[in-house]
């Protein structure tokens, strides 16, 4: 008791609280639970969604399409061939008309006939020229939805990439959440022990350490989901994450604003909108030749042999007669009247004309509107990421200065508990506004079409 008194309470309790609240750093970078995905980079992540993602294989399929499509435009200038030939062998009787008596047939019953045809079209009004246009326009857009499709599964995966470590982030945030909500917890029940605390303040830890689980279970679930979303985008048959190691750069400087502008006016989407204008206009041509007349010109050769018999087994035609015909033709048509179909299709055709240079124009504007969000949208997040690091500084100090107060009897629990929810708040702060700026900035990318 003379012990007791001399020192005092508020001392032991200094001594007991500062020993259990040092006992565990508050930065310490728990790794959250994975599930044993492996983990993967984000040019990893990247490269198996070119491969494997839907939007992926259905554009290189596309591209396939508009090469085989351009083959046949090219190969209307080439005359159609058809060759035939053939062999047949009559065999039997006939009826005399004179007497009705049956004739047998004479001489060797086999024949042979061989035949050679050409047709082509001299002059369709332009309208073979015309669909060359139109499929090398449609090869264009084969072409820039592929590379659309990849900068979309690109921000998909990124998306997913930086969630999945956003929530690892948040993960060993929580664990120190929880690691601080236990050690006052102890502090608590060691003063109240000591007699220098109410039962209120170890009640108060308690709840604390409470919440801190949630948020570590919260935390641990995000992940899972993250890798999960991360998985499919990224189209792996194995469960993958995003490596710690592998973060986002942000010493790099981006191209200023008006630099940005002069790389959206060539991004995918209005790239694409283009290319569909360029289509249109072609389909709008190719229907104007359907009030030209057409020119076609033919050639057929046929030749045919009666023989007089057979040499061997290689059934070789030797002897015989024959004859041979060649035949060159031209025709020339013009269509007066279809019941007004041409021009219900002429008009359908500049209808398509009108509706993709209105999206053409809407997704100049689009990508004006989407380059000031997102320009605006990481700036921000810049700024959030320097207030929060301030702000995380600031309560740490404040949240040492309460534990001294707290552990003196200078101020109350309920102090303590406010400057360690500042610091959580702060933390969860910062984890959100990288998050935000990464995404913005792989936003860009995907918006003008290169890797920013």
């Amino acid at each position: 008791m003379t012990c007791w008194n001399r020192v005092g309470p508020h001392v032991v309790g200094a001594v007991i609280f500062g020993a259990v609240m040092m006992a565990a750093p508050l930065d310490a970078q728990a790794p959250g639970n994975d599930d044993g995905a492996r983990p993967i980079s984000l040019r990893e992540a990247i490269d198996l969604a070119a491969k494997n993602s839907p939007a992926a294989v259905s554009a290189r399929g596309l591209d396939r399409n508009a090469a085989a499509a351009r083959r046949q435009a090219i190969g209307s200038y080439v005359p159609n061939v058809n060759l035939s030939a053939g062999s047949g062998r009559t065999q039997g009787t006939t009826i005399n008309n004179f007497n009705g008596q049956l004739t047998s047939l004479s001489g060797n019953p086999w024949s042979y006939t061989n035949g050679l045809a050409l047709n082509v079209e001299v002059f369709d009004g332009g309208r073979r020229f015309s669909e060359i246009k139109r499929i090398r326009a449609t090869a264009d857009v084969a072409d820039v939805s592929a590379v659309a499709a990849r900068f979309d599964a690109s921000l998909q995966v990124k998306q997913q990439f930086y969630a999945a470590l956003a929530a690892r982030e948040s993960s060993a945030a929580a664990k120190a959440q929880l690691e601080q909500a236990e050690q006052q917890l102890k502090a608590s029940t060691a003063r109240l022990a000591a007699g220098v605390a109410t039962k209120s303040d170890s009640l108060r830890s308690a709840i604390l350490v409470g919440n801190a689980r949630l948020a570590v279970l919260t935390a641990e679930n995000d992940l899972r989901v993250a890798n999960a979303s991360l998985t499919r985008v990224a189209g792996s048959t194995a469960l993958i994450t995003a490596s710690p190691d592998d973060t986002l750069d942000t010493s790099l400087t981006l191209p200023t604003e008006h630099e940005l502008a002069g790389l959206v006016t060539d991004g995918p989407a209005v790239r694409l909108a283009t290319s569909n204008v360029a289509v249109a206009r072609a389909a709008k041509r190719s229907q104007r030749s359907t009030y030209l007349p057409t020119l076609t010109m033919g050639y057929n050769y046929a030749f045919s042999q009666n023989s007089a018999g057979f040499a061997g087994r290689n059934l070789l035609l030797v002897g015989g007669d024959n004859a041979s015909r060649q035949t060159l033709n031209f025709n020339i048509a013009y269509q007066l009247y279809n019941g007004f179909s041409r021009e219900s299709q002429t008009v359908q055709a500049d209808v398509a004309l009108t509706n993709a240079d209105a999206q053409l124009r809407d997704a100049q504007l689009a990508a004006r509107q989407n380059l000031t969000l997102f320009v605006r949208s990481l700036e921000n997040a810049q700024a959030r990421v320097q207030v929060q690091l301030a702000a995380i500084a600031a309560s740490e100090e404040d949240l040492r200065v309460q534990q001294q107060r707290y552990a003196l009897g200078a101020s109350t629990l309920l102090d303590l508990l406010t400057s360690q929810t500042q610091l959580n708040q702060a933390r969860q702060a910062l984890i959100q506004a990288r998050l935000d700026g990464r995404i913005a900035r792989a936003q860009l990318s995907s918006l003008v079409g290169r890797e920013l």
